[in-house]
Formats: C-alpha cells, sequence, structure tokens
C-alpha cells in the first residue's frame, strides 16, 4: 500500500500554474515546501448571481397513499400522484393520461370512477370534488364541498352522489383538547347538482376517522377510529348510527360477498360481523354475530371483497384469499414488499395490489398470473434516509439512487419508468431486525463497472459489481467489509482510468483509499491511501481528465496528483472555514467546488483564487 511519500510527482500543468500564483490574501510562498496551503479571505457577493428558481415535478410521485381505483370497464385504473391523476392501461400498465386542475397544487385525497367508463372524480384537499375526462384530461365540472375531503366512496344506490369523510372546523381551545391531537371528522353524504352545486348532508360525527368502506347495496356505510367501528344504516330518509368496541386497534374493514363487515385488526386478525340488519333500530350496544380468522402474524393492512372471496394483505407480503363459506384460504405468495392497499376490478377479473415500495401489481383473477406492474419512484423510507444522491447510469441516463433498504434503484425520469433495480444487501423483510442502508452508489464512465457502499447496524461495506454484457445486469464481483473507520462518505470512480480506479472516504477514518482492479484476479485491491494533517476526509472527486484528485480534510481542499497519489495543494478559504461536507469539479472547467453545512466555495485552481 502506497502512502504519499516525499517523491516529487510530475504534476498537471494547470496544478504547475496554481502552485505559484499569487492570491488575494494567498499565504507566502516558502522555496522548498512541497505544499503550498493557499488562503484567501476574499467573500464578496454577487447578487445578481441570484436568481429565481422555478421548480416542475417530471416524474416521479407517491402511488402507495391508497388503493388504485378502476374504470367502470375494468380496462383502466386511476393513481392519484400529489396533485395530479395519471390514468394507465390496466392490461400492460402503460400510461395513457395525466391531468391536473390548472394554477392548483392542492393534493388529490381520494378518486372514484364515475358510471361512464370516461369520467372520474377526485376529491381534493383544497376542499373541492371535479369531474374529468380520462381520455381527453379535460375538466368537466367542479363543487365546492365547504371542509377538507379525507376519503370518498361512490354511492351505489344513486348516480352522482358519494359518501365523504369530511375534517371538521374546530375552535382553538377543542383543538388543545382533543386526544393525542385526532381530527374530529364527519361522515356526509354529499350529492353533487348541476351547476356546481353540492349537497352534504351529516350522517354522524367521531374523532380520528380512518378509512372508509360502503356496502354494495348501498344501505351501509363504515369506518373505524383506533379501538372502534363506526357505521350507520342510510336509506329510507333515516340514518342509524352504531359504533361498536373491537378489543383490539383496527387497521382494515372492508364488506364482503355475503353483506358482512370484515374487520382486521393489528394482531394480523380477520372478524367477520354479520347481522348487521337485525334490528337495526338498536342502538350501539346491539350485538352482532361475530367470527373470526387469523393467518396473518403481523397486521392486516388491507381488506378488499371480489365476489364470494376476501382478500387481505399485510406485512407479510403474501395476499391471501379467503373463501369465507367454507373457511378454506389460498395464498399468492412472495410479492416482494408489504401489501398496503388492495383494490378488485367491477368484473372482479383482476386484482390491483399496492405494495409499500412503491409498486402497483395488477393479477388476473383467474389464474393468479401477473398482467401488469407499475414501478414507481422507490422512495427511501423515513428510517432509510435518502444518501447516495443522484448517479446517472452513463449508458442509458437513468438514474441511480438508494431505494427500499439495501436496494438501489435505476429509474428513467424522462419516462417516468422503473429501469431496473439492484439488490446490494439482502434482509429479512418480516420483523424488526437491523435493515441495511445504501449509503452510496457511483458508475465508471463507460457503465461497466457500479461501486456501492452500504452499513448496517454499524457494519460497512463496500461492493464492486461488474455488467454482465449478456444480461445487462450488475453481478457482485468484489466485497470488502470495514473499507473504513465507519461509514463510507464518499466514492468516485476515476475517468480514463487504466486499469479502473476508485477512491472512497469514511466517516471517522483520517485518511481515503484508492482501490483499484486486479487484472489477474478480477478483484478490487487497495492501492493508495493519502492523509492529510490527521483531519477526517470528507468527500473526494476526480477532474474530467482523470488527472487530479480533490479531498475534502477538516475545511481544506487537498489536491491530489491522481497517478502518483501524491499531495500537491491545498485550499483554505480561512482560519475559521467550517468542515467540509463533499467537494465536486464544475465539468471540464478549472473549477473545484466545496460545501459545508451552511456555505459554498468554489475555486479557480488556475489561479488559486476563491
Amino acid at each position: 500500500m502506497a502512502r504519499n511519500g516525499d517523491k516529487r510527482a510530475k504534476r498537471p500543468e494547470h496544478l504547475r500554474i496554481s502552485r505559484l500564483a499569487a492570491a488575494d490574501g494567498a499565504a507566502p510562498q516558502t522555496p522548498g515546501v512541497q505544499t503550498p496551503i493557499v488562503q484567501t479571505t476574499n467573500s464578496a457577493q454577487n447578487t445578481d448571481a441570484y436568481r429565481a428558481v422555478s421548480l416542475k415535478v417530471v416524474s416521479g410521485g407517491l402511488l402507495t397513499k391508497g388503493a388504485v381505483v378502476f374504470s367502470s370497464d375494468s380496462a383502466q385504473f386511476f393513481v392519484a400522484k400529489g396533485s395530479a391523476v395519471a390514468v394507465y392501461n390496466a392490461r400492460n400498465g402503460e400510461m395513457v393520461q395525466n391531468f391536473s386542475a390548472q394554477g392548483r397544487r392542492a393534493a388529490v385525497v381520494a378518486v372514484v370512477a364515475g358510471r361512464s367508463a370516461r369520467h372520474v372524480y377526485t376529491f381534493s384537499a383544497d376542499a373541492r370534488a371535479r369531474l374529468w375526462d380520462a381520455d381527453t384530461g379535460a375538466q368537466l365540472g367542479e363543487w365546492a364541498l365547504g371542509a377538507r375531503p379525507e376519503h370518498a366512496a361512490a354511492d351505489p344506490a344513486r348516480a352522482g352522489a358519494f359518501y365523504v369523510v369530511l375534517r371538521r372546523r374546530q375552535r382553538q381551545k377543542r383543538r388543545r383538547l382533543a386526544a393525542d391531537g385526532a381530527r374530529r371528522h364527519t361522515v356526509s353524504r354529499v350529492e353533487l347538482g348541476a351547476g356546481g352545486a353540492a349537497r352534504v348532508e351529516e350522517l354522524f360525527r367521531a374523532t380520528g376517522l380512518t378509512g372508509l368502506a360502503v356496502r354494495a347495496d348501498g344501505r351501509w356505510v363504515a369506518a373505524f377510529a383506533k379501538f372502534r367501528v363506526h357505521a350507520a344504516r342510510v336509506g329510507g330518509g333515516a340514518c342509524v348510527h352504531h359504533a361498536w368496541a373491537q378489543g383490539e386497534r383496527v387497521s382494515a374493514l372492508a364488506f364482503s360477498g355475503d353483506a358482512a363487515l370484515a374487520v382486521g385488526d393489528w394482531r394480523g386478525r380477520i372478524v367477520e360481523w354479520h347481522c348487521l340488519d337485525d334490528g337495526a333500530a338498536g342502538g350501539a350496544d346491539r350485538a352482532v354475530v361475530r367470527r373470526t380468522h387469523h393467518w396473518h402474524a403481523h397486521r392486516v393492512n388491507a381488506l378488499a371483497a371480489a365476489g364470494a372471496l376476501l382478500l387481505s394483505g399485510g406485512e407479510e407480503g403474501v395476499l391471501v384469499l379467503w373463501q369465507l363459506r367454507t373457511g378454506a384460504r389460498d395464498y399468492l405468495p412472495r410479492l416482494g414488499s408489504d401489501i398496503v392497499a388492495i383494490a378488485v376490478s367491477p368484473d372482479a377479473t383482476r386484482y390491483a395490489l399496492t405494495l409499500r415500495d412503491n409498486t402497483v401489481r395488477v393479477v388476473r383473477a383467474a389464474d393468479r398470473a401477473l398482467e401488469s406492474q407499475l414501478q414507481g419512484l422507490r422512495v427511501a423510507e423515513p428510517t432509510n434516509a435518502q444518501t447516495t444522491g443522484l448517479a446517472v447510469h452513463p449508458a442509458t441516463r437513468a438514474l441511480a439512487l438508494g431505494a427500499e433498504p439495501g436496494c438501489v434503484q435505476l429509474f428513467d425520469a424522462a419516462a417516468d419508468r422503473h429501469v431496473a433495480s439492484v439488490e446490494v444487501a439482502a434482509y429479512n423483510r418480516v420483523g424488526a431486525g437491523a435493515r441495511p442502508h445504501v449509503d452510496r452508489v457511483q458508475f465508471s464512465a463507460d457503465g461497466a463497472w457500479m461501486a456501492t457502499a452500504d452499513a448496517r447496524a454499524g457494519a460497512a461495506a463496500l461492493k464492486f459489481w461488474r455488467l454482465d454484457p449478456q444480461t445487462q445486469r450488475y453481478r457482485l464481483a468484489t466485497r470488502v467489509d470495514a473499507p473504513h473507520a465507519g461509514r463510507v462518505t464518499a466514492l468516485a470512480f476515476r475517468p480514463r482510468a487504466d486499469p479502473p480506479q476508485c477512491v472512497t472516504t469514511g466517516r471517522a477514518d483520517a485518511a481515503f483509499r484508492v482501490w483499484e482492479l486486479h487484472a489477474a484476479s478480477g478483484a478490487w485491491v487497495c492501492r493508495h491511501e493519502g492523509r492529510f494533517r490527521a483531519q477526517h476526509a470528507r468527500g473526494a472527486a476526480y477532474s474530467a481528465d482523470g488527472s487530479t484528485l480533490a479531498v475534502g480534510f477538516g475545511g481544506a481542499v487537498t489536491l491530489w496528483d491522481a497517478r502518483a497519489c501524491a499531495l500537491v495543494a491545498a485550499l483554505v478559504a480561512g482560519a475559521a472555514t467550517p468542515r467540509l461536507r463533499a467537494v465536486a469539479f464544475v465539468g471540464a472547467s478549472p473549477y473545484v467546488a466545496a460545501w459545508s453545512r451552511a456555505r459554498l466555495d468554489v475555486w479557480n485552481m488556475l489561479t488559486a483564487s476563491l
């Protein structure tokens, strides 16, 4: 392993100039000193450099906020993505339309299919309902609801009528007294009339309502709040509200094909509630006939009725199909992630499964085969924060970023489509064990190599992946355990290097390391190591021609001859410069940028000036 020594390596031309350059505030040069320290206090700001930045969402979006909604002819399904609604072909998963309200950024909280296959209703956070033409994306109507909707479902008994969970307005004093910060809701029947007039009829009030289900005949509507199930019998000009205690926290509900109410809880049980119509005029303490089914080891996330079957899903990543009359059940396993929502097409020929990894899978009911799949941008979980940044694959121009725990996703932002996924570190998806996190990902200039850095429970690993030209998939070639003291904080390939080289830095390490492909064995080995004044190395990057390596040590940007790993210069903005977090070269220009938490410095290497 070679360290930075006393030999004087041949420097690139622009660095030979920068060593002799005199900058404002630069330290005097001492003959014979190998490493010049260039300092500057020039902090003048050009106010004309600040310009208004306009941001526009072009792709991505979260698909897991709720179940997808099939059109009335079962040929398409609708997905709410922020303030927009995307329309997909159910057979091949191709997007055929995308629309949103002009000039408004209010999120769509519920989507309901119209009775015509071309019509779809949306309920948004701006307290408005809208009617759309799904073929053209044209808005056909708009209604003010008077309160923010949170859930909505169509009334099967009447066209243009809906059951909606609305958020009640609260006085400040009552808001402070609300238990656990729970919101107050009303379940209302909303009729969208002509001319933009909406008639809202309140059915009952409750606190902290989640979910909404309507029976096929439209006579019962149900919602749940923690340990209680709220149900109301409507019709005949009267509404009878019931509130039943479940005994365990409720997580999902749906009306089954035989008019029973199925309730899923956090213990993995599914409880059928029968005889709802018997003595419906009774009070909240009226007894119902209950039957319990139990297979799930964790909470039931989703329930849906499909004819005589009841579908359920949860953290196990298994779709369970219950034949409630006989007690028999069947399974569709190995779905790859937690099931968070289930939708059944109106003709009961397709099941749409929404998974936690931002995937929607459409399965044929006849043979349980996958018919189409919609893979969105796999957003990192809150406990698995995004740290990989955005790396661009040289060949496909796809973005590479950390996705679900232990995975790297390649995503085509222009086409809004998933390209590929690489499992960097495997883990047990069921249970509360330690999950891996991908810290860094980078590609070589020709895309033949990919390097990743991951960590799990404090143990870090550096991995090099070779692209298989036949399958176009990356396969693991070398694994290095504990490449640094602590997690890897920077990863970069050297352009135009033969053999290929890669540099890494560690969070608790005072050195960077250069890794090189060993031609004989096909494995990557450490060839060089560099240190600077016992400072921690944070951030590393190669110049466009591969001749210079920039590494951040404390508050200094150090420049190294990439071939010999010899220190050439150190650039320091001032004595009080905060610790740097990353460095980067600005294209093929002579500029190198370095930034900390609240500061960005750009250096000119030709003049050694800030």
